[in-house]
């Protein structure tokens, strides 16, 4: 007699142990990009009027369009800069960090809280260090602390 017992080791095994593998959307729907990810190569930001690297990449946006997670993960901050504006970091489970700056972030939205792939972070508000351009969502993303190309990421290379 089949007990069924094959099928729950199935289920509890290699599916188990191995993290799905996670794949990653765009925080700003339809948006396009305005200024890629300079890959330390200094660029020219006309706001400040200095050579700097640009370590995200820009997100056309009006103001107030809705910023969703690009993954599930954890807050792992939410705060205001002077230079980035409202600022939420994601941290997900293969070791990347989300980055999204000019944000109006959620009232309730905290460091701590679970977050699912598409939630609601946020809303575009003002990138201060970029105002001179178009207004946008600057989003970044970091990998063992170190600054890598958005759109590098599964699901958006």
């Amino acid at each position: 007699k089949h007990s069924g017992a094959a099928g729950s080791d199935f289920a509890g095994g290699w599916g188990a142990s191995a993290a799905a593998p996670l794949c990653f959307c765009l925080p700003v729907q339809g948006a396009k990009t305005i200024a890629p990810f300079s890959g330390g190569e200094l660029v020219k930001n006309h706001t400040l009027n200095v050579w700097r690297t640009h370590d995200g990449i820009d997100l056309a946006a009006e103001k107030g369009t809705v910023v969703t997670a690009a993954e599930a993960g954890t807050v792992s901050a939410v705060t205001m800069d002077p230079m980035w504006g409202g600022t939420v970091a994601v941290d997900h489970t293969d070791g990347t960090q989300t980055i999204y700056c000019g944000i109006a972030p959620e009232k309730a939205l905290k460091a701590g809280d679970r977050v699912t792939a598409g939630q609601m972070l946020g809303s575009v508000d003002t990138v201060t260090a970029e105002v001179a351009m178009e207004s946008h969502l600057h989003f970044a993303a970091k990998k063992d602390g170190k600054f890598i190309d958005p759109l590098s990421l599964p699901g958006l290379e």
